[in-house]
């Protein structure tokens, strides 16, 4: 028996797989499991809401990092599972044409970024992976 099912909710788990409807098990406090789970003291419905178990970074300043790193390993090296890009007001997508050059200066000033790995960016259309 579980403390707590969080029932029929969009999970996204931060592995990498898609996002489903599925239902999250807690007991003493952790996640038991993930699937169609039932028996629990409490239920919590989660119907069309999105549930993100795990730690969630929500101030990164990935933006040009995922263009070369698109796992963001240094986070999920420390336990987060999930990360929110582009939230200090300044991000690499959407970018107008006419200031790429400008973005690209931008995060080697503020994020000591090397100018090539900004550049990978498509303006206007957003994260493209580095040529393997």
């Amino acid at each position: 028996m579980f403390d707590t099912i969080i029932k029929g909710g969009r999970v996204v788990d931060g592995s990498g797989l898609p996002s489903r409807i599925a239902d999250i098990g807690i007991a003493l406090g952790m996640i038991a499991d993930i699937g169609r789970l039932s028996g629990a003291r409490e239920t919590i419905d989660a119907d069309g809401l999105v549930v993100m178990p795990g730690i969630v970074d929500v101030h990164t300043h990935y933006d040009p990092q995922l263009t070369f790193d698109p796992y963001a390993t240094s986070s999920c090296f420390h336990g987060v599972t999930s990360v929110v890009a582009g939230n200090c007001g300044y991000s690499i997508a959407p970018c107008a044409r006419k200031d790429h050059d400008w973005l690209i200066e931008l995060f080697a000033r503020v994020e000591g970024c090397r100018r090539t790995c900004s550049a990978r960016a498509s303006p206007g259309t957003g994260i493209r992976s580095p040529p393997s």
